[in-house]
This record gives C-alpha cells, structure tokens and sequence, in this order.
C-alpha cells in the first residue's frame, strides 16, 4: 500500500496552487522612477536631437556668412587691367587661401567675348575645381556637399567694368571642405551628450529621492500593517500625512471592530451555554423528584443536550478567530498541555518525546491551539500505552506570518485503516459517539478547517496512530 492510500486527508477550503506564486510585482515607487525615467529619457533624446539639428543649422548658417564675407576679401585682393586680365594680390586678408590643404579655397573665373580668365587661391594647390555655372551680376547661390560636389560652396556674380565701359562678367567660387563643419557639430554633440547625460543623471536621483520621501508614508503603513500581521502591534500609527489619514483611522476603527465583535460573540455564547445549563438542571432535577420510570430516558436526553451545547459552542467559537491574531509560543502551550494530562493519566506513565522550535508560534486564537493540542494529545494518552510523541513545525519559513504543521502519535492499538476517511469527514463525528478517536477528532476538523487546514491520520511508527494538522501561512 502507497503512502497516499496510507494516509487519509481533508481539506476542505484547499484551494489551486497559485502559479504566481514567488513572483512580486514591482512596488509603486520603483514604478514611478522607471516610469520617470523613460519619460525623462525620451524627453532628454528629443531635446538633444532638436538641439544638434538646430546647432548644425546655425553652424551652416555662420559658415555662409563667413563664405560671404571671403569673397569680399577676394573683390578687394582682385584687379582687371584694361585687355581683362584678371590679377590677386597675394594678402587675401586671410591666411587659410594662402595654406595648401587650410580647407577653404576660392575660385575666380572672369569670362568675356574674348576673355578667359581663371585665378584659384594658393590653398587649392593641386586640385582640382568642380564645373561651376557663371552667375549674374548680384546674384548668389549656396550649396550644401552632395555627391557631386562635395563641398560647401558659395557663389557670387559681379560685372567688372573697365576703362573702355565694357563690362566683363566674373563669378567669384568660395569652397569649404566639410570636414571642418563635421568636426564642430560632433565636438558640440559631444558636449551636448555629456551634458545632457549629467543633467538626467541629477534629475534621475532628484526624482528617485523624491519618489522615496513621497511614498516613505506609505512604507510607514506597510510597515505597521506587517506589524500587525505579525502579532507586534494592535492597531496603526497616528503620525501620518492628512492624505492618509481617512485610510488609518478606518484600518483602525475596523481592527477595534472585529475585536469588539469577536467579544461580544463569545459573551453571547458563554450567556448561552449558562442559560441552558440551568433549564437542564431543573429538568434533571425534576426526573429525580418525579420518580417515574422515564428517569433514566430523561437523564440520558439530558446528558445528550449538555453534551451537543458544548460541542457546538466549541465549534462556533472556532468562527470567531480574529484575521490578525497576535503570535502564541507554540512550545510553552505544549509543556502546559502536556503537564495537565500527565497529571491526568498519572497512573500510566506515559513518556512523551517532544521536538518542537522554541520560536516556534501559532498565528491564531490561544483558545484554538490549546483545544486542538488538548484533543490531539488527550486522545494519544488515552490509547497509548506508554509512549507519545509530540513534533511541531513552521510552514512557508518566509512569510510574514507563517502557517503551522503538528504530528502526534502513540504506541496504542491505532485506528482501523477503515475508519481513516470517516474520522475525518466533516461533519460525521459531531454528533455521534464512537468508540476511539471520535468525538475529539470531529472538534480537530472544525478548528483545522476554519483555518484553511487540513488533517490526516496515518499508522505511527510507534505502533498506534498518527495524526497530522497542518495549517498554511495567513
């Protein structure tokens, strides 16, 4: 026979396994400073981009000005005689026309009936010029590099009169290498990135401190809440911005309710309890004056009553359990159980082997771990023989409020493996007597399932039986 045709279970609230399980979402604050910062990112790109578009136009725009302003100081250098010949003065006003390779080269180009005249400045040493229109006079013209003319070239038309009033057309050719242009933009580009990078590095942390000092309220909540969770503290902090205030002043109206709650329903039941109890002595007491032969019917239905009030008392109080219970020792509740029954069963001698975590706690009603202790362990002493075994544990050592497994066995004759399931059928055992391990089983299950447990029951190594409770985190 396997283990699980061993072992019967019950658990019935047990709910799907979560497939989220383990995974954590992203808190608010880490949120919104990514959030933050992509919207920052992109705004820092859009920026930088319209910046370098808008310095690349300035830089061209100042270049043509100063194109412009060449080809003045060329005019002035220039000089017709009276058969067209063109001549330049060597001083052009500017010493990159005078450096091969400088970058920058002028062109002049006087054309007539009979005239043909070319002057190139020093600089344009050894290359050669692009085919050039002729321009009219005053007229001028602005080219960016392309593919055939890999230059930016500026161009500008004049009439040169001589002496005899004829007039000789020239068009005067300033060409820049764009490789000077280049390297200004990428140099103000790479200025502007680590600008730009410095200055969304510190509005990233400006924005992630103050991120962190908004949410730090609500960190405070969190953390006062996980107090409560954890058994620490009863009810919330008042040191809260008035943002929250609605929110923990209500937290706490609801905790002060369902403890005010809980009270008001075990006083109604202890009422209850004490009421009924009386109508049942007079009713015995009746028998007994009565004398009748119906005594001992009387005393039995008696005796049946006092026994289903007590039971379903018990069972509805393990309803009343509070959602945020403060922490109960597991192992000083063990020891004080144990001691009572030991008394109890003195004439036994029962040996009980305990392994329980000192740290161990139970996140529930005291009330509820003594009476699921008191039956478990009641039962093992009263069918084992000489030994009982008692061994508790945490479950999900991670959470803030961990659940709780507890095994108890004993060396007596067990339970027929027939009988596991209807032990542990809910509902089954409450209001029948049976003969081992039933009625204390029945009250296990009802305070076991209002947790969201469950229990099963097993052959014990001892010999006799074995009883698990298990109880998940809250």
């Amino acid at each position: 026979m396997n283990r699980d045709q061993e072992a019967a279970t019950h658990n019935p609230e047990q709910k799907p396994a979560d497939v989220t399980a383990g995974k954590r979402p992203f808190s608010l604050s880490l949120r919104l400073i990514m959030l933050a910062t992509v919207v920052l990112l992109v705004a820092l790109v859009a920026v930088g981009t319209a910046l370098s578009a808008a310095n690349q136009q300035a830089t061209v725009s100042a270049l043509r000005e100063r194109m412009e302003s060449h080809v003045y100081l060329v005019l002035a250098a220039s000089e017709v005689d009276g058969l067209g010949r063109l001549s330049v003065e060597e001083d052009l006003g500017d010493p990159r026309l005078t450096q091969p390779g400088s970058g920058i080269f002028a062109h002049v180009h006087a054309s007539a009936d009979d005239i043909n005249e070319h002057w190139s400045s020093p600089s344009a040493l050894g290359m050669e010029f692009p085919e050039l229109p002729m321009l009219n006079a005053g007229e001028t013209v602005f080219l960016e590099p392309d593919s055939e003319i890999p230059f930016y070239v500026f161009q500008y038309g004049i009439a040169w009169q001589l002496a005899d009033d004829s007039v000789v057309p020239m068009t005067v050719d300033i060409m820049v290498d764009p490789e000077s242009v280049s390297e200004q933009v990428a140099a103000f580009r790479k200025g502007l990135v680590g600008s730009l990078s410095a200055a969304g590095l510190i509005l990233v942390l400006a924005q992630s401190i103050m991120i962190v000092l908004a949410f730090r309220p609500l960190r405070n909540v969190a953390a006062d809440v996980a107090g409560i969770e954890s058994g620490s503290a009863d009810r919330l902090g008042n040191d809260y911005p008035s943002e929250l205030e609605p929110l923990t002043r209500n937290v706490n109206r609801l905790l002060e309710t369902e403890q005010a709650n809980q009270q008001r329903y075990r006083n109604a039941l202890d009422s209850l309890a004490h009421s009924l109890k009386t109508p049942l002595a007079v009713i015995r007491a009746a028998a007994h004056v009565d004398g009748s032969e119906s005594r001992a019917t009387i005393d039995k239905a008696a005796e049946d009553m006092d026994h289903l009030i007590s039971t379903r008392l018990q069972r509805a109080a393990a309803s009343t359990r509070r959602t945020l219970a403060r922490p109960i020792e597991v192992e000083q509740q063990v020891e004080r159980v144990l001691s009572s029954l030991q008394k109890v069963y003195s004439r036994k001698m029962i040996n009980a082997d305990v392994t329980i975590d000192p740290d161990l706690k139970f996140y529930g009603e005291k009330r509820d771990l003594i009476e699921i202790m008191g039956n478990l362990f009641d039962n093992a002493f009263k069918y084992g023989e000489s030994r009982v075994k008692v061994a508790a544990g945490a479950l999900g050592e991670g959470e803030i409020r961990p659940g709780f497994w507890m095994r108890v066995e004993d060396d007596g004759p067990g339970i027929n493996p027939s009988k596991w399931g209807q032990l542990v059928e809910r509902g089954v055992r409450g209001d029948e007597r049976v003969e081992g391990h039933g009625l204390g089983l029945a009250i296990v299950l009802e305070l076991v399932s209002a947790y969201g447990g469950e229990i099963s029951i097993s052959k014990s190594e001892l010999g006799g039986a074995a009883v698990r409770v298990e109880i998940a985190p809250s």
